[in-house]
């Protein structure tokens, strides 16, 4: 017996093991869903998505593809600002940078409101958001390489503000209209 009166032998701890691995494949093969994730059959609804006819902006409308619909009826536009900001960092002997500092910064508007007798939307409430994302590369000795590598970045970056944008409407528009 241990110390504290109770022990568990490698037996046991190898069956609670299994039984845990075990539970976990049935919870998983029931349909159970994290509470974060939105299902890939089912799209936000909303009535307009707006995002800034840049590079970042297209970037960014591209990893929203198959995230959203237009329709006509949804209650809710979105409007989105992306800004980006760089510093130099890590100055070497001779004073010169050696790595770029990337943010990222998002805001977004969620316009809610109800459609009059002609059909139009009337938007009566409105929430704004920020969403920051940051990332760090190292700089080299071309021009060309920082430029491939500083679009890279902000492609992943897109994509990451474009899970976290989906997120966040998620948890603001009515669960009645969430697919």
């Amino acid at each position: 017996m241990s110390p504290g009166g109770l022990s568990i032998s490698w037996s046991n701890r190898r069956f609670i093991l299994v039984a845990a691995l075990w539970v976990a494949l049935a919870v998983s093969a029931r349909g159970f869903q994290p509470v974060y994730k939105i299902s890939n059959d089912g799209a936000l609804p909303l009535y307009a998505l707006s995002v800034p006819e840049t590079e970042h902006g297209r970037a960014l409308a591209a990893a929203l593809r198959g995230r959203w619909e237009k329709r006509d009826d949804a209650a809710f536009d979105v409007t989105v600002t992306i800004d980006e900001n760089a510093r130099d960092s890590q100055l070497d002997a001779r004073g010169v940078a050696s790595r770029i500092e990337l943010d990222y910064i998002l805001r977004a508007t969620l316009r809610m409101g109800e459609a009059n007798e002609k059909g139009e939307m009337r938007f009566t409430e409105s929430k704004n958001f920020v969403l920051r994302h940051s990332e760090s590369m190292a700089r080299s000795a071309s021009g060309a390489a920082d430029l491939t590598q500083r679009r890279d970045l902000a492609r992943l970056a897109m994509q990451s503000l474009a899970e976290r944008l989906v997120l966040r409407l998620s948890q603001h528009l009515p669960q009645e209209v969430m697919p």
